[in-house]
This record gives structure tokens, C-alpha cells and sequence, in this order.
């Protein structure tokens, strides 16, 4: 339907919805100017900039009582005065101290755009009371750092954070969604200036409040608020989704595979990354070593990679090779070439690249081009950002000594060397790149006067970068991951995850009392490969593979041992381990596949033969409906697609045994950080009880039919079991599965 936009005045108060037919025929006056859609309607105070914002579908005002003031700097003190000249779709207000607010409708009618008209550039804070959640109003935020967080008003933790745009942990996506009395809203902004807060207050005898305060530096001057009517998280990913795609960040995986055929390896894969074969550690300076060890040669990294696929039976897999550049992992960037010597040259780093893609593996290099050390062939202070005082601004303490940090167009510059990406596909010829930290670090400023730049040029920069390396190898990927990465990349390593948990810093139950949610999945699951960064113990890492499976991702493995591991002594071997705790659960091997193996083995083979077929099964699809099934939120379900292609992922995040109904398996117990799969194609669980199998400390088994019929039709069904009781119920037969069978029930 057409929207309806209009302006109208009035003298007086802000009126109430229930005058809304009366107020639209009321004479223009000096007072109170409206202007109002289908979805919105905006009460503005021409006087004082107050101003009130209300949804027609949920009949939920911004703020919830009175009125929101215009911001909070000092140019926005003082009285205003209408605009001569409008459209009929706006209002500008004007001040004595030069600045302006303008009230817009856009998006045809679907959202309020305010736009600020600094008259300097400092900084100001708006939407503090327009946007506070009180506790009586059961409200949330959800803010998209990383897979994304949940953080209600209420909660015994006070904090105040800001997500900065695109930061570290910050807002990766520039948007926020906000629920109140179960109405939702959507904020977004373009400008990379935009700093969002979000306050708890919590006080003795006092009610709980959540507040969202939008900081805007620099020449960041507008937000957007768009009403959504009732709904939750479902709703705001769905009509934010929506959004994303006008702006063209919704590039899809299909569209991707379509420019490359060769992502489509990438569906399902895993993520072994061999993060260093040669480690120097340098000292500060970058002048001289303090250690050298060889983890892999290059010969060996391809035999890790053959191991994967003829013993461990992984039949896709995205291969990364880090640490073969000339002075190895992190050091003397950004020269690389020659490949280190110590790990057998160009020579062997050419076969081993080789060997690697005839496996049908996915072979990926890491680089980095913007940490520069002083020992570097190339090193000049030319190519550093620079303080306002001309200073050369210093990066981190990495195994190269101090790096320092090369200005956005100069990483560009760099990499178009001759010696640099053009003669590594030349030389090597992987299928895809890796470069680091290059959608990780939040945007710079650097104030050299041969190349300044801002927060916006520093992002437009990395994006050339992105299309370079893209075209220049196929396939390319970046540290963490962004929104305005997608449309120039094909996956991200460390958005859904770091060393095993959430976040690298932030511990949002501790510090937000807030929950992570798979928001990212909700909104971009079919647009993007992604993985975790950063290793991990696979003792421990119950909670981890149980995330992953909510978001239905393949995992990451980033911790092999050294040399060729797997040839240990038998008696050095742990697989078949029944003892474990809960977070261990992952690495048994009692009575399965893996049993005998060495414990790496045993731990990839356990999860990708679940996350594996699910990422297959969901690539193409978004998370369409995400929700608790306990009231302390611990019990989980995901549903991937719809119709006949849905795939429904329940997780016990509890601390307890949970009990479920499956629709293929009646009750079932699910441990702490069990699951269940279920969809037409393919059935997995990791349960205490399943179709009236009772499995005491658990069991792992994954069903998968091999004739291309859905399993209640399949006369052929390959069954895996990782662990527990071999016994497994199905289509009214109980079949003893050790290890992995095919088996040919007999339709009903």
C-alpha cells in the first residue's frame, strides 16, 4: 500500500493518537508540527525542538512519556524557528547559533530521518531520553557486535559501553534494535563517526532503566528511526534484512558462487588454519631474534591437509597457511617473498599449494598489510599514519617487534607492488587470500598531510583493497568481518567466535548481563562464509561447538600439534575417553567413529560430521525464527528456511539436562550443550534419550540419507556414531551402529 505522508500544525501540547482523524483537518498554527505516515507519526515543538515519536501499529510512543529534547551540545540550547521553505514531507528547525535540526520522512514513509546541522564539527550526543527502556516496559537493545547480544533493562549489573561503528567489538552493522512493550524499532546511521551507548542504571529502590545515547563526531550529523509495530529480535533482523538489501550489503552466496564458482567449496567446509609453520619472535626494535621454531614445514602442512581427507575422511575443507612469508608469522610485513627457506622455500610452498587444492581443499595464505616492522625490506615512515603532531603511530607488540600502522592507501599501494600480491598468486596460485586485521581494527585517522584521511576514507580504502585482492586471487576474507565488508568479500574469520568463546574482551554476561544471540545468522546467514579465530582447547570446548551448532556454522580448528601429530605413539593416543566432564563431551570417542584416534582427530571428526551437513543444508537460507523454549532462556531453537527446507536446531545452553520432543524421536534429554538437528534431509543429536533409546552419559549420531529422498522415504540412510551406546532407534528397528553404517530400512 501506497504510504500516506503529510505535515499539519497545531497550537498547544502534544495531542494523543485518539484525536489523530481530528487533528489531521485542524488549521495550521504556531505550535506543533506533525508530520505523519502510515507506519510513524512525529509531534515537534518549532519552539524547543522537543519532540515525541509514535508507532501507528503498536500505538508505542519514543520516549514513552513527554517529550525528547533536541540533543545535548551547547549549540542546541536556545529557541528555533520554522524554515522559510519545506517539503511536505520535512521540517527544519533554525537557531540564533547557526545550526539546524531537520525532521524527514524517507524510506517511503517507513522511517524518521533527523539530520543535524552542526555549526562546527565537536561532538554531540542525541536520542538519550527518546530511546530509555524502562524496566515496567520488559524492553531490550540488540546490538550487532559479532553474532550479537541480547541486553535487556533488566539485570543486577549497571554499565555504561559504547559500541562504536565498525570498532573492535563495536557495531558491525550500523544499526541497533531497541523493544518495548513488545513494540519494536530499528535506529541506523551511515557514517562511521557514530558512536552508540548503551547505560543500565541500577539503583537501590529505584526501577531499572536502559538507555541508547548516539554520539556523533567529526561530520557525522543524521540517524534514522524506523517503528516496526509489535514484534522482537524477529522482527527487527527481518525488516533490518530488508534494509540492508536497498542499501546492497544483502549480497548472497549464491550471487557470490555465480562470480566464483569455487566459494562453493567453501559450503560446509571447515576452517583448518595452520596459523604459524615458522615462528620468529623478534625483539622490539625488530633487530634481532629472540627465538625461531618450525611447527610445519610446507611438505608437512600438505600432509596435514592429506591426513584430513584420507584418514579423518573430511572431504571439504578451507586450508589456511599462515607464517610462510619470508621471516614468518607477523614479521617484516609487508614483504613477504621469498617464502621462508626454513620451511622449504617457494619451491615446496608451490607444491604444497597444489597438493593441497588436488584434494578439492580450499587453499587459502594469510598476509597482512598493515603492520609494518622496522626490519621490513620496504620500511619508510612514508607509509605510516601519522599523529596530529606528525608522529609515527605505533600498532601492537607482535613476533616481529613493534609494528606500526600503514595508512588505508598506502596498504593499497603496497599491495599492487609487483613483489607482493600480483607474484604470490604468480608464484604459489592459491584459490584465496587472507589478509589480517584489515576489517578487524576500527577505523583510522591518520593526519600525514601527503595521504590524511578519516574513519569514512579508512573504510572506502579497505574496500579497494578488498576488490583488488578478490580479483586478484578469486576468493578473499579479512579478519572478524563487517557489514560494509560483505559485498567485497566471501568470508570472515572470527565473527562467530575467539580462542572458544564469545567475544576476545567482552564477557557479556559479567559485564552487560546480557546474552549472545545468533543475530548475524537472522540477518546475513546466506550472504557470507564464516568462521572463529584463534585456537582453542578442545577439553573445554563443549559450549563452543554447541554455539556453532546454533548458528550452524562450521568450526574452526586452529590448534593442530605440531609436525605430523597423528603419528604418536599409540600409547599416547586418548581416544575412547567415557570420563569426560560436559565441556569435554566433544572429544569422546567410546564406541564411534574416532575411537583409537589421536584426540584432534577424534574432536574434528565428532563436530564436522554435525556442522558440516548443517552449514550444507542452511547456507542458502537466514535464520527466520529464533527463540527461548524455558523461561531461563537456556534451552534454544534456531529454524533455518521454511517449508520443506527448514531445518530446526535445538541447544541446551543450560547447566542441566533439558527435556525436548522431538517430531522424529518423541522425548528426548538433552545434556548441558547438546543438541538436536532436525530437518527432511538430515537428523543429528547429541542426547542422554532419543526415540526411545536411553544413552546414559550421552550419544553422538547423525542421519543422512544417500539416494536423494527425504529420511522418512530414504531406503538408503548413512548413519555416523561419534560416541556412546552404539543403539539407534529408527522406523521401529533398533540397529547397533559403531562406527558408521549405511543402513536400508524398509518403508512404511
Amino acid at each position: 500500500m501506497k504510504s500516506q505522508n503529510h505535515i499539519s500544525r497545531f497550537r498547544g501540547g502534544l495531542f494523543s493518537l485518539s484525536l489523530l482523524a481530528l487533528l489531521s483537518s485542524v488549521p495550521v498554527h504556531a505550535g506543533v508540527v506533525r508530520l505523519q505516515s502510515n507506519a510513524l507519526i512525529l509531534e515537534v515543538d518549532d519552539a524547543t525542538a522537543a519532540w515525541k515519536l509514535s508507532d501507528t501499529r503498536s500505538a508505542v510512543q519514543w520516549p514513552s512519556e513527554g517529550t525528547a529534547s533536541p540533543g545535548n551540545a551547547p549549540w542546541l540550547q536556545g529557541r528555533f524557528s520554522r524554515a522559510a521553505s519545506e517539503r511536505g514531507d520535512s521540517i527544519k528547525l533554525t537557531n540564533e547559533q547557526g545550526g539546524a535540526i531537520g525532521f524527514s520522512l524517507v524510506d517511503a514513509g517507513q522511517a524518521l530521518e533527523l539530520r543535524y546541522e552542526k555549526p562546527g564539527k565537536e561532538s554531540m550526543r542525541v536520542l538519550s531520553d527518546a530511546l530509555a527502556i524502562g524496566a515496567a516496559e520488559g524492553g531490550y537493545a540488540i546490538v550487532p557486535s559479532r553474532e550479537g547480544l541480547l541486553v535487556p533493562v533488566q539485570g543486577e549489573k549497571a554499565f555504561k559501553r559504547t559500541f562504536g561503528t565498525s570498532e573492535y567489538e563495536g557495531c558491525h552493522m550500523n544499526m541497533l534494535g531497541l523493544v518495548k512493550k513488545d513494540s519494536a524499532l530499528i535506529v541506523t546511521w551511515d557514517d562511521a563517526y557514530v558512536f552508540p551507548e548503551l547505560e543500565r542504571r541500577v539503583s537501590a529502590g529505584n526501577p531499572n532503566r536502559l538507555g541508547t545515547t548516539f554520539e556523533l563526531r567529526g561530520g557525522a550529523n543524521s540517524v534514522r528511526l524506523m517503528p516496526l509495530g509489535k514484534g522482537d529480535w524477529n522482527t527487527v533482523a527481518r525488516e533490518y534484512r530488508r534494509y540492508a538489501k536497498k542499501r546492497g550489503y544483502a549480497v548472497t552466496l549464491r550471487e557470490k558462487i555465480r562470480r566464483d564458482s569455487r566459494v562453493e567449496l567453501m559450503i560446509g567446509a571447515p576452517d583448518a588454519k595452520l596459523w604459524s609453520c615458522l615462528t620468529r619472535r623478534m625483539n622490539e626494535e625488530s633487530t634481532a631474534a629472540e627465538s625461531v621454531r618450525i611447527h610445519w614445514t610446507f611438505d608437512e602442512a600438505a600432509k596435514v591437509a592429506e591426513h584430513l581427507k584420507n584418514d579423518v575422511k573430511i572431504e571439504r575443507c578451507f586450508f589456511m597457511v599462515g607464517g610462510w612469508t619470508e621471516g614468518g608469522y607477523d614479521v617484516r610485513h609487508p614483504d613477504n617473498l621469498p617464502a621462508n627457506p626454513e620451511c622449504g622455500g617457494n619451491k615446496a610452498l608451490a607444491d604444497a599449494v597444489k597438493r593441497i587444492q588436488n584434494l578439492g581443499y580450499l587453499a587459502c595464505l594469510h598476509d597482512n598489510v598493515q603492520d609494518m616492522y622496522r626490519d621490513a625490506k620496504g620500511w619508510s615512515p612514508s607509509f605510516i599514519e601519522k599523529n596530529r603532531d606528525g608522529s609515527l603511530i605505533k600498532g601492537g607488540r607482535w613476533n616481529g617487534g613493534r609494528a606500526y600502522m600503514v595508512c588505508a592507501p598506502k596498504q593499497l599501494e603496497l599491495a599492487q607492488r609487483p613483489q607482493n600480491l600480483g607474484a604470490i598468486r604468480a608464484l604459489f596460485g592459491p584459490w584465496s587470500y587472507f589478509i589480517d586485521t584489515t576489517y578487524a581494527v576500527g577505523p583510522r585517522e591518520c593526519f600525514d598531510p601527503n595521504h590524511p584521511i578519516g574513519r569514512n576514507e579508512d573504510i572506502a580504502w579497505k574496500i579497494r583493497l578488498s576488490d583488488y585482492a578478490r580479483n586478484m586471487f578469486g576468493i578473499f576474507g579479512s579478519e572478524c568481518g563487517r557489514e560494509w565488508a560483505l559485498p567485497h568479500s566471501d568470508f570472515f574469520e572470527g565473527l562467530v567466535g575467539v580462542s572458544g568463546n564469545y567475544y576476545a574482551g567482552l564477557k557479556p554476561q559479567e559485564e552487560l548481563g546480557a546474552q549472545v544471540i545468533p543475530f548475524f545468522e537472522m540477518v546475513y546467514h546466506d550472504c557470507q562464509i564464516c568462521y572463529g579465530k584463534y585456537g582453542y582447547r578442545a577439553e573445554s570446548a563443549a559450549e563452543n561447538v554447541a554455539h556453532h551448532v546454533l548458528c550452524a556454522r562450521p568450526l574452526y580448528y586452529h590448534s593442530f600439534p605440531d609436525h605430523l601429530y597423528w603419528q604418536n605413539k599409540p600409547g599416547e593416543r586418548r581416544g575412547g575417553n567415557t570420563g569426560t566432564t560436559d565441556r569435554a563431551s566433544y572429544t569422546r570417542s567410546d564406541n564411534g567413529w574416532a575411537e583409537g584416534l589421536h584426540p584432534t582427530d577424534v574432536f574434528v571428526k565428532n563436530t564436522h560430521e554435525v556442522l558440516g551437513p548443517l552449514h550444507e543444508l542452511t547456507a542458502y537460507h537466514r535464520l527466520l525464527a529464533f527463540e527461548y523454549l524455558t523461561e531461563d532462556r537456556s534451552v534454544r531453537r534456531a529454524t533455518y528456511g521454511e517449508g520443506g527446507q527448514a531445518v530446526k536446531v535445538t541447544v541446551n545452553f543450560g547447566q542441566t539436562p533439558a527435556e525436548i520432543t522431538s517430531e522424529t524421536g518423541g522425548r528426548t534429554v538433552l545434556p548441558p550443550w547438546g543438541f538436536l538437528v532436525e530437518s527432511s534431509r538430515f537428523v543429528a543429536f547429541h542426547a542422554r534419550s532419543w526415540n526411545g533409546q536411553d544413552y546414559g552419559n550421552g550419544a553422538l549420531f547423525t542421519l543422512r540419507p544417500t539416494d536423494n529422498k527425504d529420511l522418512e522415504d530414504s531406503a538408503s540412510i548413512r548413519i555416523f556414531h561419534g560416541f556412546g551406546p552404539a543403539n539407534l532407534g529408527w522406523r521401529g528397528k533398533t540397529y547397533e551402529v559403531k562406527r558408521e553404517e549405511v543402513i536400508h530400512p524398509v518403508a512404511l
